[in-house]
């Protein structure tokens, strides 16, 4: 329509030409009515959320708003929309993340990076919306609901708190945003999943794909020991009949104790040599297998160093799984690796634990020197490194993981 405008006046300059004249004055009308409606319009209203817990990157998330009419007056054709995060990239991002197919323009791009930072904002800010709710009318001092949705593209803790009522004029050509009354919500965003392969591991359980942890052994254990009095406590199914009956008093069948598979899952925090981008990609292979491990039928310890070197464990008897993934939400790298303390954290541990499963974010002589130290302890390592472009020479007994291929790679045989 403004350019529209526009086009008349300049094909009006000669008066004598009515029928432009009409055009332009026509155009001039429908854009003033159209923006004093929108200018004139008022709602005031109070939303409430019905949000999820919890949800996972690249997934949809769909949630129930509550919208009343808090005015003197009925509110026709609104709209509410969430404003999604601020898209600009991190100066981390800006001056580390490179455009692919940067190295394929002109010197002058490569230099002023203006495509570099369009290709950042398009990908987004840490979630974005899915458009806005459908046309509500709402009376006074009524309350309607709709649906909308959002999905987020990083973990973390995401933040609702800029929801807007978008009230448009009858033409269709401007619309009013007003602020609405509301509370803040969070959701927690766990990381993104891949699918893995079947990972076979010595000791008494595989890792199977889809979540089986197989243990070996069935029944009540391990090898029989023995028979013994009965004592408080003991299981009657392990009540041995004919010695009872024999002997006159209670007597059980004692096995060797069976003890559940016990993995080390160890995650690299530091950035040296790496950076976000890279250590988001660990976290979500992390959580990867933190999913695929049966949590009913072994024991998994997550460990890895921030302040200081910590451990979080699930599965028989102790948290879900879940709760690892959460941890794994709001874990956060550092640039100071601390691999010592991590070293003596998995050591400490290393007599209960079956089989070790490291995912480190780049390849350099510190690390080399921890994963060395790993199996120089008789650990059985399953190793995982996240890295930039194909792998070193130097990475032997690796899994080498590209930061923009992963799922492609974790398939690899």
């Amino acid at each position: 329509m403004v350019g529209l405008l526009g086009v008349s006046v300049l094909l009006g300059a000669n008066i004598g030409q009515s029928v432009v004249i009409i055009l332009t004055a026509l155009l001039c009308g429908l854009l003033a009515v159209a923006l004093i409606w929108a200018f004139l319009r008022r709602a005031k209203i109070s939303i409430t959320r019905e949000i999820p817990p919890t949800g996972a990157v690249g997934a949809e998330i769909q949630y129930t708003v509550h919208a009343t009419n808090d005015g003197m007056f009925k509110v026709r054709d609104v709209f509410l929309h969430e404003a999604s995060d601020d898209p600009r990239p991190t100066e981390w991002e800006f001056l580390n993340l490179v455009e692919p197919g940067e190295e394929k323009r002109n010197i002058f791009d490569r230099t002023f990076l203006f495509y570099r930072w369009k290709w950042l904002l398009e990908r987004g800010g840490r979630w974005s919306t899915r458009g806005r709710s459908h046309a509500l009318e709402i009376q006074p001092r009524e309350t309607v609901q709709t649906r909308l949705t959002l999905v987020p593209h990083r973990r973390g803790i995401l933040l609702l708190e800029d929801m807007r009522a978008e009230l448009p004029d009858p033409l269709g050509l401007f619309q009013r945003s007003r602020y609405v009354g509301q509370e803040r919500d969070e959701i927690l965003v766990i990381p993104k999943r891949y699918k893995l392969p079947d990972l076979n591991l010595d000791g008494k359980s595989e890792l199977k794909l889809g979540g089986e942890a197989a243990s070996n052994i069935r029944g009540d254990g391990g090898e029989f020991l023995g028979l013994r009095e009965y004592h408080q406590g003991d299981s009657l199914r392990r009540i041995d009949w004919k010695a009872w009956g024999k002997t006159g008093d209670p007597i059980v069948r004692e096995y060797e104790e069976a003890g559940f598979p016990r993995y080390g899952l160890i995650l690299d925090t530091n950035l040296r040599d790496s950076g976000p981008e890279l250590f988001e990609e660990a976290v979500s292979v992390v959580a990867s297998f933190v999913s695929s491990i049966d949590p009913n039928r072994c024991l998994l310890d997550l460990m890895f160093a921030q302040d200081a070197p910590e451990v979080f464990t699930a599965g028989r008897g102790k948290a879900r799984d879940s709760g690892l993934l959460e941890v794994l939400a709001l874990v956060e790298g550092h640039d100071q690796g601390d691999y010592e303390n991590l070293r003596r954290l998995v050591f400490r541990h290393a007599s209960e634990i079956t089989a070790c499963i490291v995912v480190l974010t780049g390849w350099n002589e510190e690390r080399k020197s921890f994963v060395a130290q790993l199996r120089q302890s008789g650990l059985e390592v399953a190793l995982y490194v996240i890295g930039v472009g194909e792998q070193p020479e130097d990475a032997t007994g690796v899994k080498w993981l590209r930061w923009d291929q992963v799922q492609q790679d974790l398939m690899k045989g």
